[in-house]
C-alpha cells in the first residue's frame, strides 16, 4: 500500500503517474480539505477513484500550534496595559499579531473594560471635585453621581457616560 499526501490541486500528469502506481497495489491519496472539496478536482477524485484509486480528506491540522507559553502571555498583557498597541508588541516580540491576538483576546478585552472604567472613574471624580469647588454640589447632584457610580461597577459603561452627560448637561443649565 502506498499512501500519498497532497497539498496542491493534482496535475494529469500526477494523477496518471498514480494509476500505473495502482496497477501494481493499493494507493491511497490524502488531501486537505479545501482541496478534495474543490470543484477543480471533482472530476479528477472520479477519475482516480474509477482507477482504483482511493482518495481520502486528509484531517491532520497543518502549520504550527498557535499557542504561546503564559510568561509570554502576561509579557503581552503588561505591554498592552502600558499603551503599546497589537502592532507593536507583535514588532517587539518578533510574532504575528495574528498568534497574539488569538493568544489574549478575552483578557485584551477585560483590559480595555478595565481602561475604560479607570477612565470614567477618573473624569466622575475630577467632575465632582469641581462642582464642590464651585459650590454646585447638592442632593440631587450627589444621588446621580451615586447611580453613575452603580453604572460604572457593573460595567454597564455605556449608560455610565450618558449618565455623566446627563449630569454636566444639568450643572450646565442650573448655572445660567
Amino acid at each position: 500500500m502506498i499512501e500519498l499526501k497532497f497539498h496542491h490541486f493534482l496535475r494529469w500528469d500526477e494523477i496518471n503517474e498514480l494509476v500505473e502506481k495502482a496497477k501494481n497495489g493499493m494507493v491511497v491519496v490524502k488531501l486537505p480539505n479545501s482541496i478534495y472539496n474543490s470543484p477543480k478536482m471533482t472530476y479528477k477524485i472520479e477519475f482516480m477513484r474509477k482507477n482504483h484509486i482511493i482518495v481520502e480528506v486528509e484531517n491532520d491540522k497543518r502549520g504550527r500550534s498557535k499557542k504561546i507559553d503564559e510568561d509570554i502571555k502576561k509579557e503581552i498583557l503588561e505591554l498592552y496595559r502600558e499603551g503599546y498597541s497589537i502592532n507593536k508588541i507583535a514588532s517587539m516580540l518578533n510574532l504575528p499579531k495574528s498568534t497574539i491576538f488569538t493568544n489574549v483576546k478575552d483578557e485584551i478585552n477585560k483590559i480595555k473594560i478595565e481602561m475604560k472604567k479607570e477612565e470614567l472613574t477618573s473624569l466622575m471624580y475630577e467632575y465632582k471635585e469641581y462642582l464642590i469647588k464651585n459650590d454646585l454640589y447638592h442632593p440631587y447632584i450627589e444621588t446621580q453621581f451615586m447611580e453613575l457610580k452603580v453604572y460604572v461597577n457593573n460595567n454597564d459603561l455605556e449608560t455610565a457616560y450618558k449618565k455623566l452627560k446627563e449630569i454636566i448637561k444639568y450643572t450646565k443649565n442650573q448655572r445660567k
